[in-house]
């Protein structure tokens, strides 16, 4: 079989993790990767064993696909030119900094028969969880995702850096479009929140309380979904998960699911090989983006 030539670009902490999932699947060759810092490409390009590229135009003639994971700011301009010169894209979270960018990868892949695929990894493990099989909306989420003080993804709101997973998730439960929304930057300048919380109402009655912080004092990584009948809350650092819903969910969702992004690669391989659908599709990570641009623009101290 021959195998899926991919580039990565951006030579970052992500870009290291992606280009080992690529390497670790046998369907794929990582043939070289891509930042502006040539210095940085070389050093993880000789770590990976392939090459490394100062220029993006020089890397995507010689791939099917690239993955980018680039700072989130960039994210729209790399695969814009990856998807015009016909490349498959696995783009991380959040698919662009802006919903008009967004809408225009969307448009760009259909267009072209491409694969357009967003990094919304946690979504797999709501999966390992059973909560995509739950027919029932829930009435009411809450999440918190807090962090120590912190650079990385800076370069954009804690809203797209930090929330637009919750806000993905989010939408996959209560399958409605927000209604009304709500936020307060609790951190740093209001046009780009270190830490923010924002309140949504979904057309359907459901409410969503999410809180995403760059700049506390400890760590807070916790969701708790209520039904009709029952409530679950999990609490991932000190690995609780604590169910009175009666859906059989499952408590050993980190057994089953031990790589999220190993399986998001996969899946994109397979996506691009014809075997499966997209799997976090890109219209879903524009929705994402539309809502955390929404939150962002509600912003007030």
């Amino acid at each position: 079989m021959t195998k899926v030539k991919i580039g990565v670009a951006g030579a970052g902490v992500f870009g290291n993790n992606h280009s080992n999932k690529v390497k670790g699947d046998n369907r794929a060759e990582l043939v070289g990767i891509f930042d502006l810092d040539l210095n940085r490409a070389q050093e993880l390009a000789a770590k990976h064993d392939c090459q490394a590229f100062g220029s993006l135009d020089e890397l995507l003639p010689l791939v099917d696909a690239l993955v980018v994971a680039t700072p989130a700011s960039a994210h729209g301009g790399v695969a814009l030119a990856a998807l015009e010169a016909g490349k498959h894209c696995l783009v991380e979270k959040p698919l662009s900094a802006t919903p008009e960018s967004a809408d225009n990868l969307v448009a760009i892949a259909n267009s072209k028969n491409l694969v357009l695929q967003a990094g919304h990894q946690e979504r797999y493990i709501f999966k390992a969880m059973g909560l995509l099989d739950v027919k029932e909306v829930p009435k009411y989420l809450e999440a918190y995702r807090i962090g120590l003080p912190s650079q990385r993804g800076a370069d954009v709101s804690a809203t797209f850096d930090l929330m637009v997973h919750d806000i993905d998730l989010a939408g996959l439960l209560f399958r409605s479009e927000p209604e009304s929304i709500k936020s307060d930057c609790l951190a740093g300048p209001i046009n780009r929140p270190d830490a923010i919380i924002a309140e949504i109402t979904y057309k359907n009655g459901g409410k969503a309380k999410l809180m995403a912080s760059r700049a506390a004092d400890e760590r807070k990584r916790t969701t708790l979904i209520e039904y009709e009948n029952g409530k679950i809350e999990i609490d991932y650092i000190a690995r609780t998960f604590n169910d009175t819903t009666g859906f059989g969910l499952h408590q050993d969702f980190a057994e089953r699911i031990k790589d999220p992004m190993q399986q998001a690669t996969s899946d994109f391989i397979s996506a691009i090989l014809g075997e499966i659908p997209v799997q976090v599709s890109g219209i879903d990570a524009a929705k994402a983006v539309k809502i955390a641009r929404l939150v962002d623009d509600a912003c007030h101290k």
